[in-house]
């Protein structure tokens, strides 16, 4: 199975939440997992989103990870669901969820 991990954290790879994520990855070694730091990189990702939109495209199951600042999701996070939607991304099929802190 592959799964698509949206971090939306603005700290990339130093993000607490996605700590949680790469215990996920470890325990599940045979799980295809890829990491898009979109919180992080979501500037670049307004100018190309060609790279997320073929990730999510290939991907079985998409995990949507990220902190919960003042009962929020960030705005990083935000930014990229509209984008998918800009772009036309289809998850119809595809199983969704969360992992929030």
């Amino acid at each position: 199975m592959k799964i698509a991990v949206i971090n939306g954290s603005p700290k990339g790879q130093y993000s607490i939440t996605l700590q949680t994520v790469l215990y996920l990855k470890k325990k599940n070694p045979a799980l295809d997992i890829e990491i898009l730091h979109a919180g992080q990189m979501i500037r670049s990702l307004e100018n190309d989103f060609t790279r997320a939109k073929e990730l999510i495209d290939a991907s079985d199951a998409i995990i949507f990870s990220y902190p919960v600042y003042t009962f929020l999701a960030p705005s990083q996070l935000h930014r990229f669901i509209e984008l998918m939607k800009e772009h036309k991304v289809d998850i119809e099929n595809k199983f969704v969820t969360q992992i929030t802190t």
